[in-house]
């Protein structure tokens, strides 16, 4: 049974008649797959934080946490949002843990720089999750995390997803966000971009913002072994399965790989 990793952001994780829709459609898939939820929170930690005072800092998409938020951080993510989504497995009859990146040392991060709680993965151990997923669980991982002192630190979820997808080998790699897929010039979804081709887009901008870290992980996790990487949005029931096949969103391959042929 191949493994499948779900990076969920976006409208599957705020809206909950979308994010009802994901579960039940897991829940559905589980006897073909094994699934892999990896989750952030951003927009919630954001409003957290400014009812707290406190204002967010982003460097190319990414959250540049401060001590202080850091608390919010935990608070949301391993907290409300993880307990959140475990919840909604369990009432579906999933069995489902929710999981930080510190639990197990799943993964460990190395802070970018220091004044900020923000950090890169540097370290992966992924026999927690190949022992859950063997006995039939779906984890649940939200992306905070420690430094190896034992510092809280806070990972990008996009980061997180591919250190795990890349450790369990995964079939699939799927990241779930607020548009159908990535855009080109004319604002139509394109069906698949290499290497070169995301790059060139970051560069001239046609990829921005939060898009710019969800397509470097795509592409570290093509180096890193994961063979099918696919971002796309979920709205309803359905939406799974049509990314799964990649008759939806934007699937990003290997320069020189080829180009998908349809049948």
């Amino acid at each position: 049974m191949d493994s499948v990793c779900i990076k969920i952001g976006g409208k599957a994780a705020s809206q909950e008649e979308a994010m009802a829709s994901l579960v039940a459609e897991i829940a559905r898939m589980r006897r073909r797959h094994r699934f892999l939820v990896v989750h952030g929170g951003g927009a919630e930690v954001t409003r957290v934080s400014e009812l707290l005072g406190l204002t967010a800092r982003f460097e190319d998409g990414v959250r540049m946490t401060s001590a202080p938020e850091m608390d919010v951080v935990d608070m949301v993510l391993a907290g409300k949002t993880n307990k959140a989504i475990v919840r909604r497995f369990e009432a579906l009859g999933v069995p489902a843990v929710g999981l930080s990146g510190s639990d197990g040392g799943l993964f460990l991060g190395e802070r970018l720089a220091a004044d900020t709680r923000t950090a890169r993965v540097s370290r992966v151990d992924a026999a927690l999750l190949r022992l859950l997923m063997g006995r039939g669980y779906v984890p649940v991982v939200c992306s905070a995390s420690m430094a190896e002192d034992g510092t809280g630190v806070n990972i990008n979820a996009d980061e997180a997803a591919l250190a795990l997808a890349a450790a369990l080998r995964a079939r699939t790699l799927l990241f779930l966000s607020d548009i159908p897929g990535i855009l080109d010039r004319s604002g139509k979804v394109a069906p698949e971009l290499d290497e070169r081709e995301a790059e060139a887009a970051i560069g001239s901008g046609v990829i921005s913002g939060g898009m710019i870290p969800k397509v470097r992980a795509a592409v570290g996790a093509l180096k890193k072994g994961v063979s099918g990487i696919v971002i796309g949005q979920f709205l309803a029931t359905g939406d799974l399965a049509g990314l799964l096949a990649r008759s939806q969103g934007t699937r990003i391959s290997r320069s020189g790989a080829g180009r998908r042929t349809k049948e």
